[in-house]
C-alpha cells in the first residue's frame, strides 16, 4: 500500500502543491473523518478532488475499491452504555425509536439555526440524538423511518437536561439511515426493541408543571435546556427603546416559550447559549393574546443559572 501512497504524493506535488500544503490537506481530511480513514485513503479522496486520474496500471484495481470502502464503522462502534461524558468522534448503531420534528431559531449574531434530536436505542441502553443545522433536515426526508437502524459518526457526548448524557451531531458529524448490517445483527436489534418498546418514550412527571403553569402566575423553579429563537430591540409606543429576547426551554420533551423585556433580556442574553442546560427561578407566567398559549416571563425577581 507505501506505493500508492507515494504515488499519490507525488501526483499531487506534480499538481503545483508543496509538501508544505499538501501536508495541511491531508491533516484537514483526517479531522474532517474523525480518524476514522486512513492516510492513504485521504490521499486517495485528495486526489479525486482535484480531478487527478488516481489509477495505475501497477496497481491492482482491488486496492482501489478498498480505498472506496475503506472505513469499517463497526471497528469503531460502542454501546450505547459505553457512553461517558466529554468523549468526541463518537460512532454508534442503533434503531431510531422516536424523533422530534426541526425547530427553528435565531443565533445572537441573527443567524438562523436549526435543531432536532431522536432517542436511538441498542441492545444495552438508549440515548437522545441531538442534530444541529443542516444535519436537523435528515427527519424530514422521506426514507427517514422510526424503527429503522441508523448509525451515528463523529458525534460527541455533553450533559443535557436533567443532568442526563446525550450525543450531538454538528458540522463535522453525521447520521447515516439503514447502514448495512449483517443479519444477525439486525435480528438481535428487532429482538430488543421489540421486547422494549413500552420504553421507547422516556418516562417523565410532566403533568405536575403542566398543571402549575395552566392554574399559577408564577413558577418558583424550572430547569431545561434552552434554544433561543430570536433578540431583537423595539421600538414601545412611549418612543422609548426596549429590547425581547425570545427563547424555548425544553424540559423532557415539553417545550415552552420563555420572554424576558429590557435590560433583562440583555443580561440573559449575555449568559446563556444555545443548548445550555439551565435553572430558572422565580417566572411569571403570561397568555399570549394572540395564540392564548402560556408563556413564562423572566422578571427582575428571576435568576439564571447555568447547571
Amino acid at each position: 500500500m507505501s506505493v500508492l501512497v507515494d504515488e499519490l504524493f507525488q501526483k499531487l506535488l506534480d499538481l503545483g502543491l508543496s509538501e508544505e500544503e499538501l501536508e495541511k490537506k491531508v491533516k484537514d481530511k483526517v479531522d474532517e473523518y474523525g480518524g476514522f480513514m486512513s492516510k492513504q485513503g485521504v490521499l486517495f479522496i485528495i486526489a479525486r478532488e482535484n480531478g487527478l486520474d488516481v489509477r495505475s496500471p501497477d496497481i491492482d484495481d482491488y486496492v482501489y475499491d478498498e480505498l472506496e470502502e475503506e472505513v469499517d464503522y463497526d471497528e469503531f462502534t460502542i454501546d450505547i452504555s459505553d457512553l461517558r461524558e466529554g468523549m468526541s468522534n463518537i460512532v454508534l448503531l442503533g434503531k431510531i425509536l422516536s424523533f422530534q420534528k426541526v425547530r427553528e431559531f435565531v443565533r445572537k449574531d441573527q443567524s438562523v439555526g436549526k435543531v432536532c434530536s431522536i432517542l436511538l436505542g441498542d441492545t444495552t441502553a438508549t440515548v437522545k440524538i441531538v442534530l444541529w443545522d443542516d444535519r436537523a433536515d435528515i427527519v424530514n426526508q422521506e426514507y427517514f423511518k422510526p424503527k429503522e437502524l441508523a448509525r451515528v459518526i463523529g458525534g460527541y457526548s455533553k450533559l443535557g437536561q436533567n443532568e442526563a448524557l446525550e450525543v450531538h451531531i454538528g458540522r463535522k458529524g453525521m447520521l447515516l439511515l439503514s447502514p448495512e448490517v449483517s443479519d444477525k445483527k439486525r435480528r438481535q436489534f428487532e429482538e430488543i426493541m421489540i421486547a422494549s418498546s413500552e420504553e421507547t418514550t422516556p418516562k417523565s412527571n410532566l403533568e405536575p408543571l403542566r398543571q402549575a403553569i395552566q392554574k399559577n402566575k408564577y413558577i418558583s423553579a424550572v430547569k431545561g435546556t434552552l434554544q433561543i429563537e430570536e433578540f431583537k430591540e423595539l421600538e414601545l409606543k412611549s418612543g422609548d427603546k426596549s429590547f425581547l429576547l425570545t427563547m424555548f426551554l425544553e424540559v423532557e420533551g415539553f417545550t415552552i416559550r420563555v420572554k424576558a423585556w429590557g435590560m433583562n433580556a440583555v443580561e440573559c442574553l449575555k449568559m446563556v447559549n444555545d443548548g445550555d442546560f439551565v435553572s430558572i427561578t422565580n417566572l411569571a407566567v403570561k397568555q399570549n393574546k394572540y395564540t392564548a398559549e402560556k408563556e413564562l416571563m423572566i422578571t427582575k425577581n428571576s435568576r439564571v443559572l447555568l447547571i
